[in-house]
């Protein structure tokens, strides 16, 4: 039995229950809803009111999954769950597609394009795949997601209220690691900061050892810098992209970063543009609960894309698998999708 001086009251709908409007009077509601276990989610108080009122009860459905995050991961995810009759909706604030909506390069690197194609367009043959193969996508805000002690059911809040579900799956990706240098005047952080940044005829100081920088180079080249150099503590890049930078422009080892210049081994170079190549760092959402991470704070999984908490999954760039791209991102969505399933249906 609920009892509550009540103006609202927003409900989690089990299984079978179809009720969704009844009677306030004189500001008090008591209803039995002990056979659904129907948790109480917000009250209004209202002791003043003495008059008979009818409020719609706002019923929110308990999913079988909630995919988090719109990137490829996140899509190919719940396209597959939505084609296996699994009941579940995509979170999404922004725009569907992750980091290719916000790439201004072209994708080379799937087989399934033509290698002209621009990012931008793998994002939006993403969304227009989604909504023709009628995808549930809620334009949403991901703000906190926790799991309830007592039916082990994930919480999931957002901007536009609470979802309840049986299973969860983070999406939500990577973004630049910047080493705290963002803050500093005329930097330019990754490929896409590179990108929009204004090169010609200045001095260009890269930040990293990846392939990020060795892609940074050529660009900035391309554009007509003045002098470029790179500086690396370690690294990582393929070797035939780094040997395209002449060796006297690397500067191997440790450094130091200040406004405007760089000091390694006592030489200081002064810049103009700093451009930072340090990697990506994983995004996750408020979380209840721990996660198991790898020693850079990306989430460990299983084969099934599961992590350490049973019912949570986690897929694309956010994990701990290796060479992470949109075709490695595809095959997790596939993975976590099926493993769902499986236990929906057991």
């Amino acid at each position: 039995m609920l009892r509550g001086d009540a103006t609202e009251l927003l409900v989690a709908k089990p299984d079978g229950f179809a009720g969704s409007v009844f009677d306030l009077v004189a500001g008090t509601v008591i209803v039995d809803l002990s056979g659904y276990g129907v948790r109480l989610c917000a009250v209004s108080a209202a002791p003043e009111s003495r008059r008979a009122v009818r409020q719609r009860w706002q019923v929110a459905d308990i999913f079988d999954a909630l995919v988090i995050g719109g990137g490829p991961a996140g899509a190919q995810c719940a396209l597959w769950l939505r084609k296996l009759g699994v009941r579940s909706t995509l979170i999404e604030p922004i725009r569907i597609g992750g980091l290719q909506a916000r790439s201004p390069y072209t994708n080379s690197w799937l087989s399934v394009v033509q290698a002209t194609t621009a990012a931008h367009s793998v994002a939006r043959n993403i969304e227009n795949n989604l909504i023709a193969q009628d995808c549930s996508i809620q334009r949403a805000e991901c703000l906190n997601v926790s799991q309830r002690a007592r039916d082990g059911l994930f919480e999931v809040r957002t901007n536009e209220g609470l979802q309840l579900c049986r299973h969860v799956v983070l999406a939500t990706g990577t973004r630049e690691r910047t080493g705290g240098l963002a803050t500093l005047r005329d930097t330019a952080v990754g490929l896409v900061g590179v990108f929009h940044a204004e090169s010609a005829g200045r001095r260009v100081a890269i930040l990293g050892g990846g392939d990020a920088a060795g892609e940074a180079y050529d660009i900035v080249q391309s554009k007509g810098a003045s002098d470029i150099r790179v500086f690396a503590r370690t690294v990582r890049a393929r070797g035939p992209l780094w040997s395209k930078i002449p060796p006297d422009r690397i500067h191997s080892g440790g450094y130091e970063v200040s406004e405007g210049q760089v000091v390694a081994a006592d030489q200081r170079f002064d810049c103009d543009l700093m451009v930072i190549c340090y990697g990506w760092t994983p995004v996750l959402p408020d979380l209840g609960f721990t996660l198991q991470k790898d020693a850079i704070g990306h989430v460990t999984v299983d084969a099934a894309m599961e992590t350490s908490l049973p019912g949570c999954f986690a897929i694309g760039d956010l994990n701990d698998r290796p060479y992470p791209c949109v075709t490695t991102a595809l095959s997790d969505g596939v993975f976590a999708a099926k493993a769902i399933e499986a236990r929906v249906q057991a």
